[in-house]
């Protein structure tokens, strides 16, 4: 399986190219629809929350994921992803401006749907050392197009219209769909005998909860989520205290893709050296340096900051995705990939929700500054003895 692999892989990586590519290039359309056409700053903050819901609710998803055919699902995710976000061309007015929120659950819906399925098709298709650089790869590939590609969305926008985005991303789908049709059938997950929706639904969580490295690998990014959504608000404190205005977000946004993509083709080999569970906590200690780094009144320092910021962002990102892979079996991967979901978009809910309402009343340094120590001390819960770390047995 693993020779098919090498020369099958390509298929994914066009797949999942192409489908971020189009979801890049529509990302920024909902917020910007809501906001032009109402003229309200949380109406467009509501697209966020409307995109993050479904990532809550995912294990439920995961169970559907855990008992079909991952290949054929990515295929059918592709195209109902391609209906859903039709409607958006449809918006013109005010009085249809309420579309862009079923639209972000739709995209929402996708993402968690695309990314956990194809974690467990990975999983079945390449050996346990191959998976931290198909991670990383598909990683610096999503987050170069997520700079790319809002680029893109709004030059169609303001050039052609809102249809030719829409469209254009209908087409990204398609032919995604058609990329993953190409790949060789993949032998389903075991097949069990259905307990009851509580149990099947919990299956993913018990699992991370009953592996110590799992556990605490999660509880270091629990702690990560639930703070570093507050960000999302006091970025722009923190811009407004330099002198600038919020377009100064183009550049920290570029600087942190930069970072993103920059990390992402080197993650490999530092997890491939250190092992995931300690760039875990490396890239979450990252990510909390960098949100230090914000109390420094110097544009160049900030731009630098986000750079760093990516870079942890996408080293933690790289690493729990292959843990989860390597200590979960494929009957639950589904659900494994899918809990870890649910807790990242709980966590940011309720941080970006938290971060929008005690900026109001805190001073944004005193925020910052708490943001970047829990971020420093996360790692700490990661921690291993050195005779754990010696009867962990990690597959090779």
């Amino acid at each position: 399986m693993a020779v098919l692999a090498r020369r099958d892989f390509r298929w994914v990586f066009a797949g999942l190219a192409a489908s971020m590519l189009g979801d890049a290039s529509l990302l920024l359309m909902p917020a910007i629809l809501a906001k032009t056409l109402t003229g309200s700053n949380s109406a467009a903050g509501l697209v966020l929350l409307f995109f993050t819901v479904p990532m809550v609710f995912a294990p439920l998803l995961g169970v559907v994921i855990d008992r079909v055919d991952r290949r054929r699902l990515l295929m059918v995710a592709c195209l109902v992803s391609a209906v859903a976000v039709s409607p958006l061309a449809l918006v013109s007015g005010r009085s249809t401006a309420w579309l862009v929120y079923p639209v972000a659950v739709g995209m929402g819906l996708s993402y968690t749907v695309i990314f956990s399925a194809l974690a467990g098709l990975l999983k079945g298709m390449l050996p346990a050392r191959e998976l931290a650089g198909a991670n990383a790869l598909l990683t610096s590939t999503r987050q170069g197009l997520r700079l790319l590609g809002p680029l893109l969305g709004v030059a169609l926008y303001a050039g052609v219209g809102l249809w030719s985005v829409v469209v254009f991303d209908v087409l990204t789908f398609v032919v995604a769909a058609g990329c993953f049709a190409m790949l060789p059938s993949v032998p389903r997950p075991p097949r069990r005998a259905w307990v009851s929706l509580r149990v099947e639904v919990g299956a993913g969580a018990r699992h991370v909860w009953g592996e110590p490295v799992l556990r605490r690998a999660m509880a270091c990014l629990s702690l990560f989520f639930l703070v570093a959504g507050a960000t999302e608000s006091l970025i722009f404190a923190v811009i407004e205290a330099l002198g600038r205005g919020p377009e100064f977000t183009a550049f920290t946004s570029v600087a942190l893709g930069v970072g993103a993509v920059g990390c992402g083709l080197g993650s490999a080999r530092l997890v491939a050296r250190f092992g995931e569970p300690a760039m875990v906590g490396a890239g979450v200690f990252l990510y909390g340096l960098a949100i230090g780094l914000w109390l420094v009144p110097v544009e160049a320092v900030m731009v630098g900051a986000m750079a760093l910021a990516g870079a942890g962002l996408t080293l933690s990102g790289v690493a729990m995705r292959t843990l989860l892979q390597r200590r979960s079996p494929d009957e639950v991967m589904g659900r494994v990939s899918t809990a870890y979901d649910a807790v990242a978009g709980a966590g940011q809910l309720v941080s970006v929700g938290a971060g929008a309402l005690l900026a109001l009343w805190v001073d944004y340094r005193v925020l910052v500054a708490a943001v970047s120590v829990v971020c420093l001390l996360a790692p700490l819960v990661n921690l291993q003895s050195k005779a754990a770390r010696l009867a962990e047995n990690y597959p090779s």
